[in-house]
């Protein structure tokens, strides 16, 4: 039986556990645990949310409600790192629904406050990039994948882009190719959609492959209740 030279094995330990404690520091720099009560948080929420609306040209005010005072409590656990939360912590999280039931403006609402905490307080965090699915597919074509596979992405209405794409004769799928890398990365995404894992899993949309890494990059959400819009 070979011996093993301890010199060489606790060089090789050493050099693994720096790798490993630098990878966990890269995990724990993309959260960041905001030190606020809930009630705080849901005054924050509200008046966020409320400046997101009137974005839009609406004067009414962003309400916590039946519908989703279940999500925003999900939320508050998220951004304050709670076990409480009802899943897992290190994946990102795809609110699903149906068609104006206010995913958007919560997500929305959700990068706002992140963003504005971020530059408030110059912490070395990414800034959120909130972003149409249609819109990302067209910058990725000017673009590149590798344009956005570092920034943590906010993807709104995620499904509702053309799934495949001529690009000078050839056939691509930007948002399938982009996923694939960010998955591989551990990049923490966020979206919105009106789709369930299940169709966006199917061959009409991203097929198996990609719907086997949805489920390993988003905790699904469902909002309740029905359109919102007036």
């Amino acid at each position: 039986m070979t011996s093993t030279n301890r010199t060489l094995y606790n060089t090789l330990k050493d050099g693994i556990q720096n790798i490993v404690a630098g990878e966990k520091e890269k995990i724990e720099q993309q959260r960041f645990s905001l030190p606020v009560s809930y009630p705080d948080f849901c005054d924050l929420f509200i008046a966020f949310g409320t400046y997101c609306i009137f974005r839009r040209n609406q004067s009414h005010g962003f309400v916590i409600d039946e519908n989703n005072e279940w999500l925003i409590q999900q939320l508050y656990y998220y951004v304050t790192n709670a076990p409480s939360f009802d899943g897992d912590l290190d994946k990102g999280i795809m609110l699903q629904g149906k068609y104006g039931c206010g995913k958007t403006v919560i997500l929305e609402t959700y990068s706002l406050l992140h963003n504005h905490i971020v530059k408030k307080f110059g912490l070395r965090l990414p800034l959120f990039t909130f972003i149409k699915s249609v819109t990302l597919q067209e910058q990725i074509i000017k673009q590149s994948v590798q344009s956005f596979t570092q920034k943590t992405l906010l993807i709104d209405e995620f499904g509702r882009e053309l799934k495949t794409v001529q690009d000078y004769g050839n056939i691509s799928r930007p948002i399938s190719e982009l996923l694939s890398v960010r998955s591989d990365l551990g990049v923490i995404t966020h979206g919105t959609t009106n789709f369930t894992l299940e169709t966006l899993s199917s061959d009409e949309f991203y097929g198996g492959m990609i719907g086997d890494r949805l489920k390993m990059m988003f905790n699904f959400i469902t909002l309740k209740g029905d359109s919102r819009r007036k």
